[in-house]
């Protein structure tokens, strides 16, 4: 099998097939996050499942991608203490881009409104999208014989977006919601909320609610979570791919009262042992 296919012009991985092994570690994971942070958190708790792209379109001979809701069932079969919220059916392939795994900002209102209706918060999603005029070739490119068309990066901003601040633990510095100099690095999607880091903070001083979020996420996240700053005075995107779960106490201090969001893709759950 190759590590990436074109379908359509459009990039797939092969590494988002079913592994229940996988799985059951994924949910082990969250189990632990549960019983060490959330056990004060009565139905709260929302488990999301992201489709890789590569259910969208034919399967090659060989493989066969994990689907969303196959992947989120053997979940929750073992977490009692998540409530699903099904953004799949949402979404379409031209909702990804053509040459990278990752999905598109500017497409994600609508799921980033399904969620926030699901958490009981509002989210009005008018934002004004803004293109970046350096073409955007994502992971897949060069692993591919047919050439891809590049992509553009598009993010979106307003007024709520535009008041909202972001405090890097790791660098125990303030940056913004988007980091233009990444296009044109060798990571451009790393334009969205700073890239991979273990814990960020948004405050969002002009947000619809006081609540606070607290997101457990991929890489995925980073261009989702922004349009939540509407709905959430303070958002905690945590990655456990590099903050393992037992040190995350020594930051954040749950209460109870916190909305919290499991956000993962398929090609993550699927392939958990990064999982710390």
């Amino acid at each position: 099998l190759p590590d990436v296919y074109v379908s359509g012009g459009y990039a797939v991985s092969t590494e988002a097939a079913y592994d229940q092994r996988s799985l059951d570690y994924a949910a082990r994971k969250l189990q632990q996050l549960y019983d060490s942070y959330l056990t004060g958190n009565d139905g709260h708790i929302y488990l999301s499942v992201i489709p890789d792209k590569g259910s969208f379109v034919p399967a090659i001979e060989g493989y066969t991608p994990a689907s969303a809701q196959k992947t989120a069932d053997a979940l929750l079969a073992q977490l009692d203490f998540v409530r699903y919220v099904d953004i799949a059916p949402g979404l379409t392939l031209e909702d990804y881009y053509r040459t990278d795994p990752h999905w598109r900002q500017e497409c994600l209102v609508p799921t980033a409104q399904t969620l926030a209706q699901a958490m009981d918060v509002p989210l009005t999603g008018d934002f004004q999208e803004n293109a970046v005029d350096t073409p955007f070739f994502g992971s897949y490119t060069g692993k591919t014989e047919e050439p891809l068309t590049a992509d553009t990066l598009r993010y979106l901003t307003g007024e709520t977006l535009d008041a909202c601040t972001v405090y890097d633990y790791e660098t125990e510095a303030q940056e913004s919601l988007y980091d233009l100099s990444a296009v044109d690095t060798k990571t451009p999607y790393d334009l969205y909320l700073q890239g991979s880091k273990s814990l960020l903070r948004i405050d969002s001083p002009l947000s619809a609610t006081d609540k606070t979020l607290v997101v457990f996420r991929d890489s995925f996240g980073s261009s989702l979570i922004p349009l939540l700053a509407e709905s959430y005075r303070t958002i905690y995107a945590v990655d456990i791919r590099y903050l393992p779960s037992q040190l995350l106490g020594r930051y954040l201090t749950f209460d109870g009262s916190e909305d919290v969001l499991f956000l993962y893709s398929v090609m993550v759950l699927q392939n958990s042992l990064t999982m710390k």
